[in-house]
């Protein structure tokens, strides 16, 4: 698998477990945050969507490696029309095919959590039950 098919698969794991069950805009939405985090750091967008702590459905559901990471089964996508919807959400982030409904969000959560880091941002949009900051 070459880089960018490995990439385009870490931004679709993401949408898919933080996101499936949100509009088409909020999935692109996650997507773009995913991008905007790794474009704002450096990293490659496989090392921020592995990074612990960063993203819910992480915890617990991935294997740190020397190299990387990889999915426990129970992380592995049993949805297959949401995982292609996903995957669909994260190639037009990934191609910049449609527009970052975020305008440059690098965080979000859940309407029903209040996280610590949330009051250092700027709420800038909400979409679906997640709301998006800006730095």
């Amino acid at each position: 698998m070459d880089a960018l098919a490995i990439t385009l698969a870490c931004l679709a794991l993401n949408v898919y477990h933080e996101a499936r069950s949100e509009p088409i805009e909020g999935q692109l939405a996650v997507a773009y945050v995913t991008l905007n985090r790794a474009n704002d750091s450096g990293k490659d967008v496989c090392d921020i969507v592995g990074e612990p702590h960063q993203f819910s459905w992480t915890t617990g559901n991935i294997i740190y490696l020397e190299h990387g990471w990889m999915l426990t089964p129970e992380a592995r996508p049993t949805d297959k029309k949401a995982y292609q919807i996903a995957l669909t959400m994260a190639e037009q982030a990934l191609y910049k095919r449609l527009p970052d409904p975020t305008q440059g969000a690098t965080h979000y959560h859940a309407e029903y959590v209040q996280p610590g880091w949330s009051r250092t941002k700027v709420q800038h949009y909400v979409i679906g039950k997640h709301k998006f900051y800006l730095d």
